[in-house]
């Protein structure tokens, strides 16, 4: 399964979208209502809960992918699709973890922002 944050209705989504289906992965776009709830809830997990908390104002607005239960072989297939069809890749990516499982979205993207950011410095 995979979450998907952020992604504009246009012709690169459906392309990521028709992937998805005709490689068998389930996918959950994300609305920013659910952006507190740990990953763990989001993908179904069971012992996980919605957060109580509403979420009022964290927001973010680029893009992010979180995967789970991905092979190695289906994990790097899939981020060499945007390679092989000439799509902008997805700077915000990750695989869900034991810890990360525990985490919101938001905390999530702030990790990955300040990875991101740290990784392309000069």
């Amino acid at each position: 399964m995979i979450l998907m944050y952020n992604f504009k209705e246009d012709e690169r989504t459906r392309q990521i979208l028709r992937y998805l289906n005709i490689a068998g992965i389930s996918c959950k776009t994300v609305s920013v209502t659910d952006y507190l709830h740990p990953l763990g809830y989001l993908f179904g997990l069971p012992g996980f809960s919605p957060s109580p908390q509403f979420n009022l104002g964290g927001n973010f607005t680029d893009e992010m992918l979180v995967m789970h239960n991905f092979s190695q072989e289906q994990q790097t297939d899939f981020l060499g699709f945007f390679h092989r069809n000439g799509l902008a890749p997805v700077d915000l990516k990750a695989v869900l973890t034991p810890v990360t499982q525990h985490w919101s979205s938001l905390k999530l993207h702030g990790e990955l922002s300040k990875e991101h950011t740290l990784m392309h410095k000069k």
